[in-house]
């Protein structure tokens, strides 16, 4: 294996590791904000908290901070996702030769008359894999490539889009852990969880109180 081989799988690693804990932080968020709802409320009732009165003098308020999205659905009922700016991009010569390569390896054609294991995890990984790239999830989409020993034949776009994509996954998981969610989600005692709540009530409400608990 040449130096920029192993340069590139290292790159890779991070790339998977970094996509990991943003997947992580993000997943184990969706429960952390009902845990955070439930111990919020019931943290205002012990500690007479006038939260509808807060709710309702700061109605516009919690609309900016908390804005009720309606999901834009097909003619079928399906919810539509609009693409991003990234994802308009066409992708890189590079990837797309890859893809080509990949899809040709997986694609459900090669096992109409197979439903060997080999098959239908060759057919799971053609669905993944083309999602991943035509979402521009690259971590996921190298890693299957890597798993068919699929490597890139020129390095340096490759490796420019995945440091690339390093930072940016780094950047929305920070930005996902500032939640209070998170914050409350990684204490570890009631003092801790105390300041959460305060803090989550004077950046809301401008609500200040010196609360003592027991």
């Amino acid at each position: 294996m040449s130096l920029i081989q192993k340069k590139y799988k290292h790159l890779l690693s991070e790339l998977i590791y970094v996509n990991s804990e943003y997947e992580y932080v993000k997943d184990a968020l969706k429960e952390a904000h009902i845990e955070f709802e439930q111990y919020y409320r019931q943290f205002c009732i012990d500690h007479d908290i006038p939260i509808n009165e807060l709710n309702k003098k700061h109605a516009a308020r919690l609309e900016e901070a908390f804005p009720q999205k309606k999901q834009a659905v097909d003619e079928q009922g399906l919810v539509k996702h609009e693409k991003t700016e990234i994802q308009k991009e066409k992708p890189d010569k590079t990837l797309q030769k890859m893809y080509r390569k990949a899809a040709t390896m997986t694609h459900p054609d090669k096992f109409l008359d197979s439903e060997s294991d080999e098959a239908l995890a060759a057919v799971s990984s053609f669905k993944l894999l083309t999602s991943a790239f035509n979402e521009k999830r690259w971590a996921e989409f190298l890693d299957i490539c890597q798993k068919l020993d699929i490597l890139p034949n020129t390095y340096k776009k490759v490796t420019e889009i995945m440091k690339k994509e390093i930072d940016n996954l780094k950047g929305k998981t920070n930005k996902l852990k500032m939640a209070f969610s998170w914050r409350l989600l990684e204490c570890d005692n009631d003092g801790c969880k105390k300041k959460v709540i305060e803090n989550f009530l004077k950046q809301l409400f401008g609500y200040e109180r010196n609360i003592i608990v027991i």
